[in-house]
């Protein structure tokens, strides 16, 4: 107690601060052990309860279908149920947006496409996510291409057919588009062949199909995927796909880029998690999607959908990623097209 009170109020000081560091220390020393065995048990019990995937977009569309065929081979693996919830609206921003505030836990994800991840940065002035910041990207399940579609009463057969139509009949052809892919396809067409045609968004691929039946809409860009179903419907006409390439389960359906060189545009999909999910969970569903990508029953899946399979590693994808929001943002640049 003497010893004390003859100490100087500078060592004091030094002593208090030292009782300090030590406290810090040994609360640090215990708890990180502890917060890492967490981890480690939240990972080896993962998952221990049904798994959601987010569709930005509504049912019915390339991204929806790849969810669910997705989802049931990812019930197979890890036996928990996978719900799909489709959360259109604002071209995909507000299912995004959702995730994105999500718990980061590994039990919501979401099912990313070219226009959430990199299309609406330039389409929009403000969008409440950064694709690259705000989410841990588990992995991608392939690219595709669309189909344009037109009425057969139309007489048109041809992307010239269609060129010559919509020349003729200036503010009489209108296509229909519920995403980028089937915005920007049929606007690249339009900068390519000088056709005048007006766009009409929709929220959902069933309500675009609904008024292109009825006779709304001129043409219709369909992604391969949801166009398997209309492709042989008497009423419909396939005109020309998208890709640089003719589809193999169509072939007499050529490529536009024939009749238009240059023209060419293409879609992906993939899967996300909100950031900050932890790594040992972020490996298990990314070891998933490579288990996908070589089990051939999902392969064969894909390949009925018209889903050329995923050859971009966990590794690439961000890269991939930011090559395809420089891209996108060319090709809406080209077209002319002012941000919202």
């Amino acid at each position: 107690m003497l010893t004390r009170l003859l100490e100087c109020p500078h060592d004091q000081q030094r002593r208090r601060l030292g009782m300090k560091k030590l406290v810090r220390f040994l609360k640090w020393g215990l708890l990180a052990p502890l917060g890492l065995c967490m981890g480690l048990v939240q990972a080896q019990g993962f998952p221990s309860k049904p798994i959601k995937i987010v569709v930005p977009f509504g049912p019915g569309g390339s991204g929806d279908i790849t969810a669910r065929a997705f989802g049931q081979y990812l019930e197979a693996q890890f036996k928990q149920g996978v719900v799909i919830e489709n959360r259109a609206g604002a071209n995909g921003i507000l299912g995004t947006e959702a995730v994105k505030n999500a718990p980061a836990d590994g039990y919501t994800l979401l099912l990313t496409t070219n226009t959430t991840l990199a299309a609406n940065l330039s389409l929009y002035k403000k969008v409440p996510y950064e694709p690259l910041k705000d989410f841990e990207h588990l992995g991608q399940f392939g690219t595709a291409a669309s189909v344009a579609m037109v009425s057969k009463d139309s007489g048109i057969r041809t992307p010239a057919d269609l060129t010559a139509y919509a020349k003729a009949n200036p503010g009489k052809v209108f296509f229909g588009h519920y995403n980028s892919a089937s915005q920007m396809t049929a606007e690249m067409f339009k900068v390519k062949t000088g056709a005048p045609m007006t766009g009409i968004p929709y929220k959902s691929i069933g309500s675009a199909l609904q008024d292109f039946y009825g006779g709304q809409l001129q043409v219709l860009f369909l992604e391969y995927l949801p166009a398997m179903a209309h492709i042989d419907n008497p009423k419909a006409t396939a005109i020309g796909v998208t890709g640089a390439t003719r589809f193999k389960p169509w072939p007499n359906v050529p490529a536009i880029g024939e009749t238009y060189p240059g023209y060419e545009l293409g879609f992906f999909l993939g899967l996300a998690a909100p950031a900050g999910t932890p790594p040992d969970v972020v490996k298990k569903l990314d070891g998933a999607i490579a288990s996908a990508l070589k089990d051939e029953g999902f392969l064969a899946r894909l390949a009925q959908l018209g889903l050329e399979p995923s050859k971009v590693s966990k590794a690439e994808y961000p890269r991939f990623i930011q090559s395809e929001i420089t891209r996108w943002a060319q090709v809406i640049k080209d077209a002319g097209i002012k941000p919202e």
